[in-house]
């Protein structure tokens, strides 16, 4: 189980750091040369602090994503109320999932280390999981929600779209449009494309300066392919 679900992380890792997919296997193999690492130089003698790690940053990133999803999409609208996942709708971080993952995950480490005392010290995955929490509504707010969708994409007609990569069709919710490819692209070659540098996005960091908040991705059934 664990040498699956770390080769989806790998892959997903791979693919949004360096633009790479060489195939599921070879992050089985990392995975498994991995753990065969971890065994020999005894990780198993500091279980306890690597236990302590996992608690603290795992409920730090779980609790920013409830957030994120129940408080700040579904209650307080102040997040795009779909789901946006691909590379060209997005900017490269987030500061209100992400951000807000590391300083709850920071804080807690600080706590578990003594620094707040000893109660702190052992409620420290309590103090990742009320930071996390409260984070995320705050840090939307304060963003104005402007670091969720970096651009829209105007597609056109069909419940099917060619991708001008790999020439498989896919279901429509799973393309955009590409000015690097001259057309429409599935959301796993635009992951893994290199030599785009993200043309299709003015700023892949953050916004341009005047900037809303932008909806999801819209289409045009009796429009030519538009690039937005």
């Amino acid at each position: 189980m664990n040498t699956y679900s770390g080769s989806l992380s790998w892959s997903n890792f791979f693919s949004r750091l360096l633009h790479r997919h060489p195939g599921r296997a070879a992050w089985v193999f990392l995975q498994v040369g991995l753990s065969l690492v971890l065994m020999e130089i005894d990780i198993f003698s500091h279980i306890v602090e690597v236990l302590a790690w996992y608690s603290n940053v795992g409920v730090a990133w779980i609790a920013a994503m409830v957030s994120d999803l129940v408080i700040n999409k579904k209650w307080l609208k102040l997040a795009p109320p779909q789901l946006v996942f691909h590379r060209a709708h997005l900017y490269h971080v987030n500061p209100v999932g992400f951000g807000s993952m590391i300083v709850a995950g920071a804080v807690s480490m600080v706590a578990y280390y003594g620094a707040f005392g000893p109660t702190a010290a052992a409620l420290s995955p309590f103090i990742a999981l009320g930071v996390a929490v409260v984070l995320p509504p705050v840090v939307a707010a304060a963003t104005r929600g402007r670091w969720y969708v970096a651009r829209e994409s105007v597609l056109p007609a069909g419940d099917e779209l060619p991708c001008s990569v790999c020439a498989g069709s896919y279901d429509r919710a799973d393309m955009a449009t590409c000015p690097f490819h001259g057309g429409t692209i599935c959301s796993l070659c635009c992951s893994t494309e290199a030599a785009c540098r993200d043309a299709c996005k003015p700023s892949a960091w953050r916004p341009p300066k005047g900037s809303v908040p932008l909806g999801m991705p819209k289409f045009a059934p009796d429009k030519e392919l538009e690039v937005a």
